[in-house]
């Protein structure tokens, strides 16, 4: 077990092998290029500075796995020529679509000429050359949640109450393009997909809406992931107690958790899938002492971490501006945890 790098005890850990290791796994989004002065948009057209930025923070405070991109570009080259709800080309796609009649407008979507996708899997070869142990993980937003954002969250939501077929149709429209994208991810070899679906969540709809508008398409996107060989961790970014059951079906290898007890979820599902998770970012992350931070991080690996199957992480994104103290301190809370939890 101690010959094994980091890339396979995350797959034994989302496998539910026997693994006497907490990874932890932070999404350093926002982090990461603040670090190094650069803007999100600016790395995004970088390839070299997405690497050195993120590999950097992740060697800085020695977490696990580093993110190779957040955007497979899909919405900026099928809709970002069109006029959106402010009478303004939008550039990024989003609020462009208002009706059935407008999918006529979307351009075809090709990987092999899409900027951002190709600058993702640039950055993919320079991760995997420069720290070929460490996993590699890509954000990428299911058909479900880019629709929304391609109708713009209030009609999206509106079709769904009303006419949830309409909602539907745009869903499907848009899948080809996300497969197609998200197949090259596969091909170019990484670890996992971190799926965040924040406008799917019960804050956003209703189980019920949830179930009829987003289920089936969220099972054929992660099935597509899953039959490529590649794990996918569903971010659960919002209310999802009273659809877990649903999200238990779509194909995920691990949830990571936010709004939620990681107690109560661990006790239902902890051991049909991975856990990941739960210390929020904000209260706790950016604005906790570093024994506050220590002691929750200790107290969620602990629970978490029972009998496996656990990753260590904020809630969602780690703020910019968080202690670095409060980072390292998650850090050591992992590596005390597992000398309890595993006897090492």
């Amino acid at each position: 077990m101690e010959n094994l790098t980091k890339r396979e005890l995350l797959k034994n850990i989302l496998e539910f092998k026997e693994t006497p290791y907490i990874p932890v796994m932070l999404n350093a989004t926002s982090l990461s290029p603040a670090l190094y002065n650069y803007e999100i948009p600016e790395v995004l057209m970088n390839p070299e500075k997405f690497a050195e930025c993120y590999m950097g923070t992740r060697e800085k405070f020695g977490f696990d796995s580093v993110c190779a991109g957040l955007n497979m570009g899909v919405l900026m080259d099928m809709a970002g020529h069109l006029v959106n709800d402010e009478g303004v080309v939008s550039g990024t796609g989003e609020e462009t679509i208002h009706g059935l009649e407008d999918l006529n407008k979307l351009k075809p979507y090709d990987p092999e000429k899409s900027i951002l996708l190709q600058n993702v899997l640039k950055t993919i070869k320079i991760i995997r050359r420069e720290q070929p142990n460490e996993p590699i993980f890509v954000i990428v937003e299911n058909p479900a949640s880019t629709a929304i954002k391609l109708l713009g969250s209030q009609r999206a939501y509106r079709y769904m109450a009303k006419q949830p077929e309409i909602y539907m149709k745009i869903v499907e429209a848009i899948e080809g393009a996300m497969y197609a994208g998200v197949d090259k991810l596969c091909e170019a070899g990484v670890d996992y997909i971190w799926n965040p679906m924040p406008s799917l969540s019960g804050f956003c709809i209703s189980r019920k809406m949830y179930e009829k508008c987003c289920w089936d398409s969220n099972k054929r996107f992660n099935k597509r992931i899953h039959d490529n060989g590649t794990k996918v961790i569903i971010h659960t970014c919002g209310k999802y107690d009273d659809r877990f059951d649903l999200v238990f079906e779509e194909y995920g290898d691990a949830w990571h958790l936010s709004n939620t007890e990681t107690k109560k979820v661990k006790e239902e599902y902890g051991d049909r899938i991975a856990l990941m998770g739960n210390i929020p970012s904000t209260s706790i992350f950016l604005e906790g002492s570093p024994e506050e931070v220590y002691q929750y991080a200790y107290n969620e690996c602990m629970v978490g971490g029972k009998n496996g199957g656990f990753i260590l992480s904020g809630d969602c994104d780690i703020p910019p501006s968080t202690p670095h103290e409060n980072i390292r301190q998650v850090i050591k809370a992992a590596r005390d945890a597992e000398k309890v939890l595993y006897k090492k």
